[in-house]
């Protein structure tokens, strides 16, 4: 009887596989490295120093010609008044402008509805107020000059880079007062620390008003608060146990 044999080719490739089997095996008799991780937190407040809000005109017309035409006088008018109350002009930006087609129904001579063709023309600019006192009256002139639609106030800090570097700071050292009380009350050394992790949060604080308005008669401001501006930042430490 004939004994079966492998192929030499086939035979090489399972001395490979064992091969790489055997020196992929973890040495035994390791203990894993002990940790501890903790987490603190710092937190900073701030009155908010900056604004910004987007001012928009839509104007609309059968005629597409007379629609541009209204609405460029009305976004000229605005940011000229803006300009004229101490707003730079590299804090006035256009942010959308756009030109389309609209069909609406209108009733005719006989009571019955007709679809027509009008134009909408849409302007928006978005301006940057760096002294907040003057954002309800901003807001009021550019309603008073054909500004239809104000949305997107929101307040920040121009600074926002030391604030965080202090919120940072308080963070690090409330984990690290917590590693501290923790070895102690376990009875434990800590050892370096083998990472750190950083997270923050706090933007801008939004205002949830979208306006369309006429101008006002009174010629009073619009009332805007900023409120406080909170930034917090977690720092999460990992520390080897000794």
């Amino acid at each position: 009887m004939k004994q079966k044999t492998l192929p030499i080719a086939l035979l090489a490739v399972v001395a490979i596989a064992l091969s790489g089997c055997s020196a992929l095996a973890p040495a035994g008799g390791e203990q894993p490295s002990r940790t501890m991780n903790v987490t603190g937190t710092g937190t900073v407040e701030l009155s908010p120093d900056i604004a910004y809000a987007n001012i928009g005109v839509r104007s609309q017309s059968p005629d597409i010609s007379v629609a541009l035409k209204e609405n460029s006088a009305a976004a000229e008018a605005i940011i000229q008044r803006l300009m004229d109350l101490g707003i730079e002009n590299k804090d006035i930006q256009t942010r959308n402008f756009n030109v389309y087609p609209q069909q609406e129904q209108r009733p005719g001579p006989e009571g019955e509805f007709e679809e027509t063709q009008i134009f909408v023309v849409e302007n928006t600019v978005s301006i940057t107020l760096r002294d907040l006192e003057s954002l309800g009256e901003a807001l009021s002139a550019a309603i008073q000059e054909g500004a239809n639609t104000i949305h997107g106030v929101s307040f920040d800090v121009e600074d926002r880079e030391s604030a965080i570097a202090e919120a940072r700071r308080q963070a690090i050292q409330d984990a690290e007062s917590q590693a501290q009380d923790l070895a102690e009350a376990a009875g434990i050394s800590l050892g370096p620390i083998h990472s750190i992790s950083i997270n923050q949060d706090g933007g801008p604080i939004p205002v949830e008003r979208s306006v369309a308005m006429e101008a006002p008669q009174g010629g009073g401001a619009v009332p805007i608060s900023g409120g406080q501006l909170t930034i917090r930042v977690t720092a999460n430490l990992t520390y080897a146990i000794e």
